[in-house]
């Protein structure tokens, strides 16, 4: 047996007109780009309170760089000593007695159990702005 369904039908709203689209994408950019920059402000304040004798340089060298829309990267610059200082260093313990801040891997820890508060309080924010709704 074969059936065939014919319908007549008019679309409109906001993903007939695009919107949704857009809205989808500028939520997903948004939700990468405040995670990046919280995962910032993260790892700084990580290096800010363990490191011993603070010199401000290496912490001004961290940064966030958009890869895409929705990929962002958090990384220092390429300062040679970080991998010394996060400890994943060929110079670390067992060769010396420093075994590293972990300054890095605290952050992506955090970040991870709070990514999913960050992309709620986003979606909230457009809910209420009559986005994504």
């Amino acid at each position: 047996m074969e059936y065939e369904i014919k319908f007549k039908g008019r679309v409109h709203g906001p993903i007939s007109s695009g919107r949704m689209s857009r809205d989808v994408e500028d939520y997903s950019h948004d939700v990468a780009k405040a995670i990046a920059d919280e995962a910032e402000k993260v790892w700084v304040r990580n290096l800010k309170g363990s490191i011993r004798h603070p010199t401000p340089y290496y912490w001004t060298q961290i940064r966030t760089r958009e890869i895409s829309s929705t990929k962002y990267e958090v990384h220092d610059g390429g300062i040679v000593y970080g991998h010394w200082l996060e400890g994943t260093g060929s110079r670390n313990s067992p060769v010396t007695r420093f075994p590293g801040y972990w300054s890095l891997r605290r952050m992506d820890e955090e970040m991870k159990r709070r990514r999913g508060t960050i992309a709620k309080r986003i979606l909230r924010e457009y809910r209420a702005s009559g986005r994504l709704t």
